[in-house]
């Protein structure tokens, strides 16, 4: 058994598996492919695995700063495949990626845990990290789903002149994505718990427009007039017959005027249009307004994520 840097050439299969034991939403080969691939400048990573004789991925890390987070700034996470675990294989590999933080001179440190699994909240508490953010998720049976009194205020604001339409309706122009990006960053950092940073539209065309789920289709746009106001973004889940909700956000002026919950309605129709069973979002603790309408639609809580924080670099 080994702590060794990782081979984009052998350990991505293994890797990807073992992020899929915390990601709900399941991450396929090629994304991970991207995560080692994807070094702008400004990037700094060190991604290391534990493997055995045969060379078998068992355990993973990464530390990374990306370019438009403040100095010395790093996300750290470890994984150990479920059957390895209580063998210190997670603390040697924090250890680990303890040196290079502090070979980076780091001076905050970001994770996240599933608030179901205990054991790792344990583990990171221990390593001096605090609970920062709680993100709950929650999930709309779309086969038991009634839109019928929701669709009367999407109505009401196509009466009063408000447009509803998506990124392929402008065919996913240059234009159109330049405002899709500005209205991303204006309504991210407005969601509460942000941290004030957002990537550059170089990113965002990288990492949103150019993701393996970006369709146009279910990037919805709100408008009055020519003004974009707010977005529901949907990443269809084929393989499970789901969908997710990956984010939805309305400029705070135009808050109030049920804009939110027209779009959430828009993302089921698409979702349902495509085959979908149900679907799925995330919510910052934070975030009652959003919270609220996803309980009023009818979405049912499921175990969620902390986000963790940790000063002083490790």
């Amino acid at each position: 058994m080994q702590i060794r840097l990782a081979h984009p050439e052998s350990d991505i299969p293994g890797i990807a598996k073992l992020v899929n034991t915390f990601e709900r939403q399941p991450l396929t080969v090629a994304t991970v492919q991207k995560w080692f691939d994807h070094m702008p400048p400004g990037r700094i990573t060190r991604r290391m695995v534990v493997a055995n004789e045969p060379d078998a991925v068992i355990g993973y890390s990464v530390a990374v700063h990306e370019p438009w987070w403040p100095d010395r700034h790093f996300y750290v996470w470890v994984v150990i495949d479920p059957a390895w675990r209580g063998q210190s294989w997670g603390r040697a590999l924090y250890q680990d990626a303890q040196a290079f933080l502090q070979e980076q001179g780091a001076v905050q440190l970001k994770s996240e845990v599933r608030d179901d699994d205990p054991a790792s909240l344990r583990f990171a508490q221990q390593k001096g990290f605090r609970i920062d953010r709680h993100h709950f998720a929650s999930r709309l049976d779309l086969l038991a789903f009634d839109e019928t009194p929701y669709a009367p205020s999407l109505a009401r604001l196509e009466a009063v002149g408000m447009r509803f339409f998506s990124m392929a309706d402008l065919q996913d122009s240059p234009a159109a994505r330049r405002k899709l990006y500005e209205l991303n960053r204006v309504t991210d950092l407005d969601i509460p718990g942000a941290d004030g940073t957002f990537m550059s539209f170089d990113e965002f065309e990288q990492w949103v427009c150019g993701a393996r789920w970006y369709c146009p289709a279910g990037q919805l746009i709100a408008a009055d007039g020519e003004a974009w106001v707010g977005l529901s973004a949907v990443q269809l889940l084929p393989e499970t017959q789901g969908a997710y909700n990956l984010m939805t956000g309305v400029l705070r002026s135009y808050r109030g005027r049920k804009i939110a919950l027209a779009l959430k309605l828009l993302a089921i129709r698409y979702a349902r249009q495509h085959g979908a069973r149900f679907i799925s979002t995330d919510n910052d603790s934070l975030n009652v307004p959003m919270l609220a309408i996803n309980q009023k639609l009818g979405y049912k809580p499921q175990p969620g994520k902390y986000s963790l924080i940790q000063d002083g670099g490790g």
